[in-house]
Protein backbone atom coordinates (compact mmCIF):
# COMPACT_ATOMS: atom_id res chain seq x y z
CA UNK A 1 0.00 0.00 0.00
CA UNK A 2 1.70 3.66 -1.08
CA UNK A 3 0.81 6.39 0.94
CA UNK A 4 -1.23 8.03 -0.75
CA UNK A 5 -3.75 4.79 -0.25
CA UNK A 6 -3.38 4.72 3.16
CA UNK A 7 -4.12 8.86 3.23
CA UNK A 8 -7.36 7.15 1.77
CA UNK A 9 -8.06 4.85 4.76
CA UNK A 10 -7.28 7.18 7.18
CA UNK A 11 -8.85 10.10 6.15
CA UNK A 12 -11.89 7.75 6.37
CA UNK A 13 -11.31 6.19 9.48
CA UNK A 14 -10.85 9.84 11.03
CA UNK A 15 -14.84 10.97 10.94
CA UNK A 16 -14.47 9.60 14.36
CA UNK A 17 -13.21 12.41 15.95
CA UNK A 18 -15.30 15.28 16.08
CA UNK A 19 -13.42 18.17 18.16
CA UNK A 20 -13.37 20.51 15.40
CA UNK A 21 -16.38 22.05 13.88
CA UNK A 22 -16.00 20.15 10.69
CA UNK A 23 -18.23 20.35 7.86
CA UNK A 24 -17.63 19.14 4.13
CA UNK A 25 -16.07 21.06 1.81
CA UNK A 26 -16.88 22.20 -1.42
CA UNK A 27 -14.75 23.96 -3.97
CA UNK A 28 -15.80 24.61 -7.77
CA UNK A 29 -14.89 22.65 -10.11
CA UNK A 30 -12.09 20.51 -7.87
CA UNK A 31 -12.51 17.42 -6.24
CA UNK A 32 -11.21 18.39 -2.36
CA UNK A 33 -9.15 15.02 -1.94
CA UNK A 34 -9.36 12.60 1.45
CA UNK A 35 -8.36 14.04 4.82
CA UNK A 36 -10.11 17.64 3.57
CA UNK A 37 -12.48 19.37 6.08
CA UNK A 38 -13.50 22.64 6.84
CA UNK A 39 -13.47 23.65 10.32
CA UNK A 40 -13.90 27.65 11.19
CA UNK A 41 -10.60 29.94 11.96
CA UNK A 42 -9.51 31.37 14.51
CA UNK A 43 -10.59 34.90 12.74
CA UNK A 44 -14.45 33.41 12.36
CA UNK A 45 -13.63 32.58 8.26
CA UNK A 46 -14.02 29.21 6.79
CA UNK A 47 -10.05 27.19 7.47
CA UNK A 48 -9.88 23.64 5.10
CA UNK A 49 -8.02 20.97 7.80
CA UNK A 50 -6.02 17.96 6.64
CA UNK A 51 -7.96 15.75 9.43
CA UNK A 52 -6.54 11.88 9.44
CA UNK A 53 -5.46 9.33 11.87
CA UNK A 54 -1.94 8.74 11.77
CA UNK A 55 -2.52 4.71 12.29
CA UNK A 56 -5.71 2.72 12.25
CA UNK A 57 -3.84 -0.11 13.74
CA UNK A 58 -4.83 -0.18 17.77
CA UNK A 59 -3.91 -1.93 20.73
CA UNK A 60 -7.09 -1.77 22.32
CA UNK A 61 -10.09 -3.53 22.09
CA UNK A 62 -12.91 -0.48 22.78
CA UNK A 63 -16.60 -2.44 22.39
CA UNK A 64 -18.03 0.14 20.84
CA UNK A 65 -14.94 1.42 18.46
CA UNK A 66 -14.80 -0.07 14.54
CA UNK A 67 -10.69 0.32 14.90
CA UNK A 68 -10.29 -2.11 17.85
CA UNK A 69 -8.02 -4.53 17.49
CA UNK A 70 -10.20 -7.66 17.37
CA UNK A 71 -11.87 -6.15 14.14
CA UNK A 72 -10.63 -7.44 10.82
CA UNK A 73 -10.15 -4.39 9.03
CA UNK A 74 -7.73 -3.02 6.67
CA UNK A 75 -4.95 -1.37 8.94
CA UNK A 76 -2.11 1.43 7.77
CA UNK A 77 0.51 3.27 9.39
CA UNK A 78 1.45 6.25 7.71
CA UNK A 79 5.24 7.36 9.09
CA UNK A 80 6.24 10.99 9.92
CA UNK A 81 8.09 11.55 6.29
CA UNK A 82 5.07 9.92 4.24
CA UNK A 83 2.92 12.27 6.36
CA UNK A 84 4.01 15.18 6.07
CA UNK A 85 5.00 15.32 3.17
CA UNK A 86 1.40 14.28 2.02
CA UNK A 87 0.60 17.50 4.03
CA UNK A 88 2.73 19.65 2.34
CA UNK A 89 2.29 18.61 -0.99
CA UNK A 90 -1.46 19.72 -0.21
CA UNK A 91 -0.33 22.97 1.51
CA UNK A 92 1.57 24.23 -0.97
CA UNK A 93 -1.46 24.04 -3.58
CA UNK A 94 -3.81 25.86 -1.47
CA UNK A 95 -5.50 22.90 -0.54
CA UNK A 96 -5.09 23.43 3.33
CA UNK A 97 -4.32 25.56 5.60
CA UNK A 98 -4.10 23.65 8.93
CA UNK A 99 -3.57 19.79 10.37
CA UNK A 100 -5.71 17.97 12.31
CA UNK A 101 -3.65 14.84 13.25
CA UNK A 102 -5.14 12.04 15.45
CA UNK A 103 -4.14 8.67 15.75
CA UNK A 104 -5.23 4.69 17.35
CA UNK A 105 -2.90 3.26 19.46
CA UNK A 106 -0.65 1.71 17.57
CA UNK A 107 2.20 -0.11 18.94
CA UNK A 108 1.20 1.23 22.38
CA UNK A 109 0.78 5.01 24.00
CA UNK A 110 4.40 6.10 23.83
CA UNK A 111 5.28 4.99 19.90
CA UNK A 112 1.80 6.21 19.05
CA UNK A 113 2.52 9.74 20.40
CA UNK A 114 5.73 9.84 19.39
CA UNK A 115 5.04 9.05 16.18
CA UNK A 116 3.01 11.99 15.71
CA UNK A 117 4.62 14.45 17.75
CA UNK A 118 8.08 13.62 15.12
CA UNK A 119 5.46 14.61 12.50
CA UNK A 120 4.35 17.85 13.69
CA UNK A 121 8.07 18.37 14.39
CA UNK A 122 9.05 17.65 11.21
CA UNK A 123 6.38 20.03 9.41
CA UNK A 124 7.55 22.79 12.07
CA UNK A 125 11.21 22.25 11.46
CA UNK A 126 11.83 21.25 8.46
CA UNK A 127 9.36 22.56 6.18
CA UNK A 128 9.24 26.19 8.20
CA UNK A 129 5.28 25.19 8.59
CA UNK A 130 3.68 27.87 10.81
CA UNK A 131 0.18 27.09 10.36
CA UNK A 132 -3.03 25.90 12.26
CA UNK A 133 -2.40 22.15 14.03
CA UNK A 134 -4.80 20.79 16.17
CA UNK A 135 -2.74 17.22 17.97
CA UNK A 136 -4.70 14.75 19.35
CA UNK A 137 -3.07 13.48 23.17
CA UNK A 138 -3.15 9.54 23.64
CA UNK A 139 -4.35 8.57 27.12
CA UNK A 140 -1.62 8.17 29.60
CA UNK A 141 0.84 10.86 27.36
CA UNK A 142 3.24 11.69 30.05
CA UNK A 143 4.43 15.98 30.91
CA UNK A 144 7.22 15.75 28.43
CA UNK A 145 5.23 14.69 25.38
CA UNK A 146 2.22 17.22 26.76
CA UNK A 147 4.85 19.78 26.47
CA UNK A 148 6.40 18.69 23.35
CA UNK A 149 2.88 18.83 21.92
CA UNK A 150 2.13 22.48 23.63
CA UNK A 151 5.31 23.87 21.81
CA UNK A 152 4.68 22.33 18.55
CA UNK A 153 0.23 22.40 18.51
CA UNK A 154 -1.60 25.26 18.67
CA UNK A 155 -4.79 23.15 19.98
CA UNK A 156 -4.38 19.83 21.91
CA UNK A 157 -7.37 17.33 22.77
CA UNK A 158 -7.66 14.13 24.57
CA UNK A 159 -11.01 12.34 24.26
CA UNK A 160 -13.10 11.57 27.53
CA UNK A 161 -15.77 10.27 25.54
CA UNK A 162 -17.75 9.19 28.56
CA UNK A 163 -18.27 11.56 31.93
CA UNK A 164 -16.87 9.33 34.59
CA UNK A 165 -14.71 6.63 35.72
CA UNK A 166 -17.83 3.93 35.75
CA UNK A 167 -18.66 5.40 32.43
CA UNK A 168 -15.83 4.87 30.76
CA UNK A 169 -14.60 1.31 32.18
CA UNK A 170 -18.49 0.19 29.98
CA UNK A 171 -17.07 1.40 26.81
CA UNK A 172 -13.02 1.53 27.31
CA UNK A 173 -12.07 -0.85 30.12
CA UNK A 174 -8.18 -0.27 28.84
CA UNK A 175 -7.73 3.06 30.03
CA UNK A 176 -8.46 4.42 33.47
CA UNK A 177 -9.78 7.82 34.33
CA UNK A 178 -6.63 9.44 35.42
CA UNK A 179 -5.13 8.58 31.75
CA UNK A 180 -7.38 11.21 30.61
CA UNK A 181 -7.25 13.64 33.28
CA UNK A 182 -3.36 13.88 33.68
CA UNK A 183 -2.83 14.72 30.18
CA UNK A 184 -5.72 17.68 30.55
CA UNK A 185 -4.07 18.81 33.85
CA UNK A 186 -0.78 18.78 31.79
CA UNK A 187 -2.17 20.83 29.09
CA UNK A 188 -3.84 23.37 31.13
CA UNK A 189 -0.23 23.69 33.02
CA UNK A 190 1.44 24.47 29.25
CA UNK A 191 -1.98 27.15 28.45
CA UNK A 192 -1.20 28.64 31.70
CA UNK A 193 2.44 28.97 31.07
CA UNK A 194 1.79 31.03 27.51
CA UNK A 195 1.26 28.07 25.02
CA UNK A 196 -1.15 26.99 23.49
CA UNK A 197 -2.85 29.90 21.82
CA UNK A 198 -6.26 27.81 20.71
CA UNK A 199 -6.46 25.76 24.10
CA UNK A 200 -7.18 22.34 24.56
CA UNK A 201 -10.94 20.51 23.87
CA UNK A 202 -12.37 16.69 24.36
CA UNK A 203 -15.39 15.00 23.01
CA UNK A 204 -18.08 12.57 24.31
CA UNK A 205 -19.38 9.62 22.41
CA UNK A 206 -22.71 10.46 23.36
CA UNK A 207 -25.16 7.40 24.57
CA UNK A 208 -22.94 4.82 24.15
CA UNK A 209 -22.22 4.33 28.03
CA UNK A 210 -25.81 4.79 29.29
CA UNK A 211 -25.34 7.85 30.83
CA UNK A 212 -27.43 10.90 31.45
CA UNK A 213 -27.53 14.31 30.07
CA UNK A 214 -27.26 15.89 33.54
CA UNK A 215 -23.74 13.35 33.93
CA UNK A 216 -22.59 14.35 30.87
CA UNK A 217 -22.70 17.95 32.16
CA UNK A 218 -21.73 17.55 35.51
CA UNK A 219 -18.22 16.61 34.09
CA UNK A 220 -18.85 19.78 31.40
CA UNK A 221 -18.57 22.23 34.23
CA UNK A 222 -15.51 20.19 35.80
CA UNK A 223 -13.51 20.27 32.45
CA UNK A 224 -14.12 24.12 31.87
CA UNK A 225 -13.43 24.66 35.90
CA UNK A 226 -10.14 22.68 36.44
CA UNK A 227 -8.70 22.53 33.01
CA UNK A 228 -9.56 25.51 31.28
CA UNK A 229 -10.68 24.03 28.13
CA UNK A 230 -11.76 26.21 25.67
CA UNK A 231 -14.37 23.49 24.05
CA UNK A 232 -16.64 20.27 24.55
CA UNK A 233 -17.63 18.48 21.89
CA UNK A 234 -20.68 15.99 21.96
CA UNK A 235 -20.64 13.14 18.91
CA UNK A 236 -23.64 10.95 18.83
CA UNK A 237 -22.75 7.30 19.06
CA UNK A 238 -23.37 5.14 15.79
CA UNK A 239 -23.30 1.55 16.56
CA UNK A 240 -20.77 0.37 13.92
CA UNK A 241 -20.52 -3.22 12.67
CA UNK A 242 -18.04 -6.47 13.89
CA UNK A 243 -18.60 -4.39 16.94
CA UNK A 244 -19.84 -6.07 20.22
CA UNK A 245 -22.24 -2.99 20.57
CA UNK A 246 -23.46 -3.26 16.42
CA UNK A 247 -27.21 -3.73 17.89
CA UNK A 248 -26.97 -0.88 20.42
CA UNK A 249 -29.62 2.07 19.92
CA UNK A 250 -27.91 4.77 17.96
CA UNK A 251 -28.26 8.06 19.81
CA UNK A 252 -30.50 10.28 17.92
CA UNK A 253 -28.63 13.60 16.56
CA UNK A 254 -31.42 15.89 17.87
CA UNK A 255 -29.62 14.67 21.54
CA UNK A 256 -26.27 15.70 20.26
CA UNK A 257 -27.40 18.98 19.41
CA UNK A 258 -29.74 19.80 22.06
CA UNK A 259 -26.21 18.88 24.19
CA UNK A 260 -24.30 21.50 21.49
CA UNK A 261 -27.28 24.53 22.68
CA UNK A 262 -26.87 23.48 26.23
CA UNK A 263 -23.11 24.19 26.28
CA UNK A 264 -23.34 27.00 24.13
CA UNK A 265 -25.55 28.62 27.21
CA UNK A 266 -22.81 27.75 29.65
CA UNK A 267 -20.05 29.70 27.53
CA UNK A 268 -21.84 32.55 26.17
CA UNK A 269 -25.11 33.12 28.30
CA UNK A 270 -24.12 32.74 31.31
CA UNK A 271 -25.70 29.83 32.02
CA UNK A 272 -24.72 27.90 34.88
CA UNK A 273 -24.83 23.55 34.60
CA UNK A 274 -27.82 23.40 37.75
CA UNK A 275 -30.00 25.89 35.63
CA UNK A 276 -30.33 23.81 32.92
CA UNK A 277 -33.86 22.24 32.63
CA UNK A 278 -33.02 18.80 33.00
CA UNK A 279 -36.50 16.42 32.55
CA UNK A 280 -37.05 12.91 34.10
CA UNK A 281 -34.26 10.76 33.68
CA UNK A 282 -31.94 14.04 34.38
CA UNK A 283 -31.91 14.36 29.97
CA UNK A 284 -32.56 17.54 28.14
CA UNK A 285 -35.94 18.13 26.23
CA UNK A 286 -35.73 16.46 22.61
CA UNK A 287 -38.69 18.77 21.51
CA UNK A 288 -37.55 21.88 22.88
CA UNK A 289 -34.13 23.34 22.77
CA UNK A 290 -32.91 24.09 26.40
CA UNK A 291 -33.30 27.53 26.18
CA UNK A 292 -36.57 27.80 25.29
CA UNK A 293 -37.33 24.98 28.25
CA UNK A 294 -35.29 27.39 31.30
CA UNK A 295 -38.03 30.18 29.95
CA UNK A 296 -41.40 28.11 30.20
CA UNK A 297 -40.23 26.73 33.44
CA UNK A 298 -39.67 30.33 35.18
CA UNK A 299 -43.39 32.23 34.28
CA UNK A 300 -42.37 34.17 37.33
CA UNK A 301 -39.60 36.27 35.59
CA UNK A 302 -40.83 36.53 31.84
CA UNK A 303 -42.22 38.81 30.14
CA UNK A 304 -39.81 41.64 30.51
CA UNK A 305 -39.73 44.58 28.82
CA UNK A 306 -37.01 45.29 26.23
CA UNK A 307 -36.86 49.34 26.45
CA UNK A 308 -35.71 48.82 29.99
CA UNK A 309 -34.03 44.71 30.28
CA UNK A 310 -30.49 44.46 31.49
CA UNK A 311 -28.23 42.47 29.17
CA UNK A 312 -28.26 39.48 31.44
CA UNK A 313 -32.33 39.21 31.33
CA UNK A 314 -32.35 40.02 27.32
CA UNK A 315 -29.84 36.80 26.93
CA UNK A 316 -32.72 34.41 28.71
CA UNK A 317 -34.87 35.10 26.10
CA UNK A 318 -35.58 32.89 23.51
CA UNK A 319 -34.06 33.85 20.37
CA UNK A 320 -32.12 36.83 21.20
CA UNK A 321 -28.54 36.23 21.34
CA UNK A 322 -25.00 38.22 21.92
CA UNK A 323 -24.80 40.06 19.11
CA UNK A 324 -28.45 40.90 18.95
CA UNK A 325 -28.51 41.88 22.76
CA UNK A 326 -25.83 44.40 21.78
CA UNK A 327 -27.62 45.52 19.04
CA UNK A 328 -30.65 46.37 20.82
CA UNK A 329 -28.80 47.95 23.70
CA UNK A 330 -26.82 50.24 21.38
CA UNK A 331 -30.30 51.39 20.00
CA UNK A 332 -32.90 51.59 22.68
CA UNK A 333 -30.30 54.90 23.51
CA UNK A 334 -32.03 56.95 20.73
CA UNK A 335 -35.00 54.50 19.68
CA UNK A 336 -38.42 53.07 21.04
CA UNK A 337 -39.00 49.22 20.03
CA UNK A 338 -42.88 49.31 19.53
CA UNK A 339 -43.04 46.83 16.82
CA UNK A 340 -41.53 42.91 16.15
CA UNK A 341 -40.24 44.02 12.73
CA UNK A 342 -37.41 46.18 14.97
CA UNK A 343 -36.54 43.21 16.55
CA UNK A 344 -36.59 41.46 13.55
CA UNK A 345 -33.95 43.67 11.88
CA UNK A 346 -31.62 43.19 14.97
CA UNK A 347 -31.45 39.18 14.42
CA UNK A 348 -33.67 38.12 16.56
CA UNK A 349 -35.66 35.17 16.27
CA UNK A 350 -39.41 36.75 16.98
CA UNK A 351 -41.09 33.79 16.44
CA UNK A 352 -39.66 32.49 19.85
CA UNK A 353 -39.02 36.08 21.26
CA UNK A 354 -42.21 37.23 21.14
CA UNK A 355 -43.82 35.09 23.89
CA UNK A 356 -41.35 36.19 26.29
CA UNK A 357 -40.80 39.98 25.94
CA UNK A 358 -43.07 43.38 25.89
CA UNK A 359 -42.47 46.34 23.49
CA UNK A 360 -43.13 49.73 25.02
CA UNK A 361 -45.86 47.49 27.00
CA UNK A 362 -47.23 45.84 24.33
CA UNK A 363 -46.94 41.82 24.53
CA UNK A 364 -47.48 39.91 20.65
CA UNK A 365 -47.11 36.53 22.02
CA UNK A 366 -49.13 33.26 23.33
CA UNK A 367 -49.77 31.84 26.20
CA UNK A 368 -46.76 29.84 26.70
CA UNK A 369 -48.81 26.69 27.53
CA UNK A 370 -50.32 26.48 24.53
CA UNK A 371 -46.96 26.97 22.52
CA UNK A 372 -45.47 24.42 24.12
CA UNK A 373 -47.46 21.82 23.97
CA UNK A 374 -48.12 22.53 19.95
CA UNK A 375 -44.15 22.02 19.98
CA UNK A 376 -44.31 18.47 21.82
CA UNK A 377 -47.01 17.35 19.60
CA UNK A 378 -44.84 17.61 16.49
CA UNK A 379 -42.52 15.37 15.39
CA UNK A 380 -39.46 16.09 16.24
CA UNK A 381 -37.51 16.27 12.95
CA UNK A 382 -40.57 18.86 12.12
CA UNK A 383 -40.32 20.65 15.18
CA UNK A 384 -36.24 21.05 14.65
CA UNK A 385 -36.94 22.87 11.22
CA UNK A 386 -39.60 25.37 12.75
CA UNK A 387 -37.42 26.48 15.56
Amino acid sequence: MDAEQKLELLADDARFESCDSFTPRKRKGKQTGPGITTTQGANGKPMALFRLLQSNSCEWDCPYCPLRRSNDIERATLEPEELSTLFMQRHEQGAVQGLFLSSAVAGGVRPAMGRMLDTVELLRVRYQYTGYVHLKLMPGARADEVERAAKLADRVSINLEAPNGDRMKQISPERGWSTVLEPMAYARDQQEAGELTSGQATQFVVGASGESDREIFDATTRMYREFKLRRVYFNAFRPQAGTPMAEHAATPFVRQQRLQEADWLLRHYGFKADELPFESGDNLPLQIDPKFAWALHHPEIFPIEVQTADREMLLRVPGIGPISVERILAMRRSAKFRELDHLRKLGVVVDKARHFLTLDGRFFGNDTTQVVARLRAKPIVEQLSLW
